[in-house]
This record gives C-alpha cells, structure tokens and sequence, in this order.
C-alpha cells in the first residue's frame, strides 16, 4: 500500500496542522516545533512530503522537509497503539537525537534508531530527507530497544553499511515490486538489523560527550566554509583550531565518521545543494570545483553516501 503527502496541496496557514496531522498517520504521535522564531510557519507555510510503503510488517517511508524539532513526549508515549522502534537514515541535513540520558549526532550518511515506548527528540538542524523504517519491537531482537537506541552509525562500511544499503535498495524497489515481494524485504530488513544487533560492539557507538560534539560541530562549520578554496587537511585544520592532528582523529574516534569520511561528506552535500537547484554546470565541473579527483571519484563518492549516482539525484531534485 503506497501513501503520498505533500503540505503543498494546502494553503499556508494550514500547512503546519496538516503537518502534524501527516507524522502521525504515517509513523506515530509526534509534535513538529519550529527551531527559532515562533509562529515562523504561519504565513510562508511548511514545506514537507512523506512517502509511505508498507513492507509487511515494517512501514518504510521518505521524508524530506525544513528544519524542525520533532518531540515524542509524555503524551505521544501515551497515544501509542502498539510499541514500535525506527531506524532513521539520513540521506540529507543533520540531526541530534536524544532519548533518555543517551544524544547522538547524525549527519547525512548515518542512521539511528529510537524507540517509541520512551520519549524522544529528533532536532534537525537543516532542511532533510531521510529514509525510515518503523518496525514492531516484538519482532526485533531486545538489544535494539535496550543498547542501541540513541545512538549514530556510519552507513560507509561493515554490518551498518549493509543495513543501511538495505533501507536504501528495499526503498527503492517497493514501488516496483507486488505485496509478497514487499513482505519479503520487510523480512530481510528485520533479519538484518538483529544480525547487526547482536554484532554491533559498543565502540561503534558515537560518544555522547558534548564538548567532543560542540568541537566537532565548530570543525565542520570551518570545513564547510573552506572547502572549495581553503585547505582542509588534517594539518591545516589541526592548526586551524590549535590542536594536534593527532587529537583531531581523536575527536572523531567515536564518532560514525572518520574526519577524512567527514570532509567527504560535506563535498557531496555541496555538490547535492547544487544539484537541486539546476544550472548549466556539467558533473565534470562539479566534480572539479568541490574537490573530488575526476567524475569517478565524485559518483563513488555520492552513491556511499546519497545512495544513488549525481546524475539521478539531479533528476529527482529538479
């Protein structure tokens, strides 16, 4: 069963109700705030659309929107019909997390999950998109709801990498496929996320201390500024912010990416913000002005994080 929403079928000042509305039947009761001014939906309205595809038990969904904080407070706890937990998958923006004493920060290329039995706070801190997939917690494997929650993993390499290409190829596929085959990669993802589950050690964990995050976020926001005509190696950035490069691959040792991983992600962001908004600029341009070392380079590098080549996501943003 396919579902659209789209909060441009309403006019302005309803579009934030019909937001509310729209996470609710698709996922769970959940309150959306606006990060910043108050009542900053009122008049130019909420961009956002969810698209929902039932793989058996599992509700697998795109959501891409404007920056917010969404709560799954006291209230919504309360409101639940049944216990669920949700893998979380960013293809665009940044996220913080936090459940229980537990935070977590989650860029584009990561994923993480929550369980819906507790409160929770998603805060994204940009216009995102992410894939998520809703799960019932009496299929999964206990250590999903008790250990992993809250937590962020690189979506680059070993069991998490499978996992989230999982999501990535299940979510592509449902629309083509018929409802026992949707059943059927509903199945798999369960199987893979207790496989992963029980394989996941805790150093993959990213570390929830909140000096290393503030200082990490501080390193990103100077990358990002810098990329296209400053230096960003580990040297130079080191120096930058009068640590050694030793203690900056440090800061980033608990994190779900590496710092080089990092300075990947923030090119293909670039080159992602770009492509949805069309110009005249050919990829081999593109690739040449953020960094990457030929169009090679810039496909491999986009389709590990994004989950598809440049070329398609220019086709799906314009």
């Amino acid at each position: 069963m396919s579902l659209r929403w789209d909060t441009s079928t309403r006019p302005p000042a309803e579009q934030y109700a019909y937001w509310r509305h729209t996470l609710c039947d698709a996922f769970t009761p959940l309150r959306p705030v606006e990060r910043g001014q108050r009542d900053a939906w009122r008049r130019p309205g909420l961009p956002g659309t969810v698209a929902s595809e039932l793989l058996g038990h599992v509700n697998a969904a795109e959501i891409a929107t404007c920056a917010q904080t969404i709560h799954h407070g006291r209230a919504e706890v309360e409101r639940l019909e049944e216990d669920v937990v949700f893998v979380n998958l960013m293809l665009r923006g940044r996220c913080i997390v936090r459940q229980g004493a537990t935070e977590a920060y989650s860029p584009a290329g990561t994923f993480t999950i929550v369980d819906a039995a507790e409160e929770f706070v998603l805060d994204y801190l940009d216009p995102w998109t992410s894939v998520s997939f809703r799960v019932p917690s009496v299929r999964l494997h206990s250590r999903v709801r008790r250990d992993l929650r809250a937590k962020s993993f690189s979506a680059l390499s070993g069991m998490s990498a499978v996992l989230a290409d999982s999501m990535r190829s299940a979510w592509s596929a449902s629309p083509d496929v018929d409802d026992a085959q949707r059943s059927v990669l509903g199945s798999v993802f369960e199987t893979l996320l207790d496989s992963f589950a029980e394989q996941a050690p805790m150093e993959t964990y990213v570390a929830s201390d909140g000096r290393g995050e503030a200082l990490r976020s501080s390193i990103e926001r100077y990358v990002t500024q810098h990329l296209r005509h400053g230096d960003v190696s580990p040297t130079a950035t080191a120096a930058r912010f009068a640590i050694s490069v030793r203690k900056l691959h440090r800061l980033y040792e608990g994190a779900a990416m590496s710092y080089s991983q990092t300075v990947m992600r923030l090119r293909v962001e670039q080159c992602a913000a770009e492509l949805a908004h069309p110009a005249e600029t050919t990829l081999t341009e593109l690739a040449a002005r953020w960094g990457f070392a030929d169009l090679s380079h810039l496909n491999r590098a986009f389709r590990a994080h994004v989950g598809m080549s440049p070329r398609a996501y220019r086709s799906v943003a314009a």
